[in-house]
């Protein structure tokens, strides 16, 4: 019993820790890819209310090898992905991850994943904190 209870204290002082971070994510979803496909990608949004920047800066799934932070530009013409090594989210704002900007880009997993399937990502950020998001894997937009 004594272990239950400590596991509920350390479980409740974690949530706590990720809701006085001032992070919300809405609207989190992964692109569906036929089955051929090598890579897919994530989006969301993420809402920062606290009066400090929050610098993402990995992102980990249990359903991928690895999760890369990049983003979508035009360079001398030519549309390319540039790795990112951290995303800003601004004080009292927001960073938009959808296609053609900011975007997470994953290897396609053992596993092909389906519209109405979920995929868990731990976010983490450089104050140390980290957040919980389910996304759905959507059809192409």
């Amino acid at each position: 019993m004594k272990r239950f209870l400590m596991a509920l204290a350390l479980s409740a002082s974690s949530w706590l820790a990720v809701a006085d971070s001032g992070i919300l994510v809405e609207d989190a979803w992964v692109r569906e890819a036929p089955p051929s496909a090598r890579m897919l990608a994530a989006y969301m949004i993420i809402r920062n209310s606290s009066d400090r920047d929050r610098v993402l800066v990995d992102v980990e799934s249990p359903q991928f090898s690895h999760v890369m932070l990049h983003k979508s530009e035009v360079v001398d013409g030519v549309a390319r992905m540039l790795h990112q090594d951290e995303i800003l989210v601004p004080a009292q704002g927001s960073v938009v991850l959808e296609p053609g900007s900011y975007h997470l880009m994953m290897p396609a997993p053992e596993t092909h994943l389906s519209a109405g399937d979920t995929v868990d990502f731990t976010l983490t950020f450089a104050n140390g904190d980290n957040v919980q998001v389910q996304a759905e894997v959507r059809k192409k937009p």
